[in-house]
């Protein structure tokens, strides 16, 4: 039951943020800035409590920190640009840091099935790169347009557009690697281990529509559904971190050596 509570968490999150921004969205665009931040905190919160689980040689105490660790950044990234408006290299820093801790943080959650020797023969590992080849694809299929955008942008001689780039790509190999965070959690299946890297496939999933509806509904009069899709992926992310630190006993735990 309590696990089941984690997957409803996210959901009335995203309802009640989709609720309070389109209600305010007419009157100020501040509410939906507000839900940002704390879907964000709400996601850093998530991984910090994943990590504090283990102890501080293994694997995946270090995979949650960097996902963490990509929400800091981002956190810290916007505190900035209030404090100081004109700071777009700090900013772009910031921006490019984040996405290298975001794909560092996925890519290691993603092949935690593998170094714990988990249905590691050849039939696991075909799927897993049908997967993998499945998920980029879909991630190009989303983030190819923009990326194709911002590196024109690039070579015609904006340097600035090397934060988007930066980002476009943070954001194809983290959707990418989607499908292997899911087979792990195929892997898992009929354990507690089951609950985390199932919360982070649906987070996952969650960015895949973010992505989409930022990259092509930027221009729509939905911005609350936008916010509303961020905040259940990061809501996401925090039950999963909480299922974590929930499932980790001797019993149950991932079975990872410390390198």
């Amino acid at each position: 039951m309590r696990y089941r509570l984690l997957v409803l968490f996210p959901v009335v999150l995203a309802a009640a943020f989709l609720l309070a921004g389109d209600l305010t969205a007419a009157r100020s665009g501040g509410v939906l800035t507000a839900e940002a931040e704390v879907a964000k905190s709400l996601a850093l919160a998530g991984c910090v409590v994943a990590a504090l689980a283990f102890d501080r040689r293994d694997y995946l105490r270090r995979a949650w920190m960097y996902s963490g660790l990509c929400y800091l950044l981002l956190l810290v990234r916007d505190v900035v640009s209030l404090a100081i408006p004109d700071s777009s290299a700090v900013l772009g820093a910031f921006a490019i840091l984040a996405n290298l801790a975001s794909v560092a943080g996925t890519w290691m959650l993603a092949h935690a099935w593998r170094l714990a020797g988990i249905e590691d023969d050849d039939r696991a590992r075909t799927r897993g790169r049908l997967l993998f080849a499945a998920g980029a694809l879909l991630a190009l299929a989303i983030t190819g347009l923009p990326l194709v955008r911002d590196l024109r942008t690039l070579f015609a001689g904006d340097l600035r557009a090397v934060v988007d780039v930066a980002s476009d790509l943070g954001d194809t190999i983290c959707l990418a690697l989607v499908a292997p965070v899911l087979q792990t959690a195929l892997a898992m299946r009929g354990g507690v281990l089951r609950w985390p890297w199932g919360l982070l496939t649906a987070s996952g999933i969650a960015w895949i529509a973010y992505d989409a509806s930022s990259s092509f509904v930027v221009q729509a009069p939905w911005p609350a559904v936008v916010e509303a899709v961020r905040a259940l992926a990061c809501g996401l992310v925090l039950s999963a971190g909480i299922a974590q630190r929930m499932a980790v006993a001797p019993d149950v735990r991932l079975s990872i050596p410390p390198e």
